[in-house]
């Protein structure tokens, strides 16, 4: 008795080939959900820690690595990033205005210091003072009319 071997794709072949499948048609119903793959916004995320972590790790340690991810630090004539005491830079580039805390560099004669308030969002109106005080007054008497009345004190 002889065996007989069969020639085709492995089983091992098979399951890499439709977990491939699975994984293009899940990106495609994500896409179609969506509008956008999320591969874009997890690398930028992981960046992002990557950034804070050697950041800290520079700081702790005071090494100074030979290439700096943050290009401001060696651009010339580029300034250090804002933070909320000093507001942002309002300037013209290419005949359009921009608000920026890096674009608007010293050199340029239409660069402006903008100062930055904090809004509370849209809040209701104030009542003046006297109108308030009028309103409870007329409460007031409103309420004591209908204790008379309930008392059977007041008149009909």
């Amino acid at each position: 008795m002889s065996l007989h071997h069969q020639r085709g794709i492995s089983l091992i072949a098979v399951a890499i080939v439709s977990m491939l499948v699975a994984l293009l048609s899940m990106g495609l119903l994500y896409y179609m959900r969506n509008g956008h793959l999320p591969m874009p916004e997890m690398w930028a995320r992981w960046g992002k820690s990557a950034n804070v972590i050697t950041n800290e790790l520079k700081n702790a340690t005071g090494v100074q690595l030979p290439d700096s991810s943050n290009g401001s630090n060696n651009t010339p004539g580029m300034r250090q990033a804002a933070t909320v005491d000093e507001g942002v830079r309002r300037c013209t580039i290419n005949g359009k205005t921009v608000y920026s805390d890096t674009l608007c560099t010293d050199t340029n004669p239409t660069t402006r210091q903008v100062k930055l308030h904090d809004a509370r969002g849209i809040e209701a109106p104030k009542t003046p003072a006297s109108q308030a005080t009028a309103s409870e007054a007329d409460e007031e008497q409103l309420k004591k009319k209908i204790m008379e009345q309930a008392l059977g004190n007041g008149k009909k």
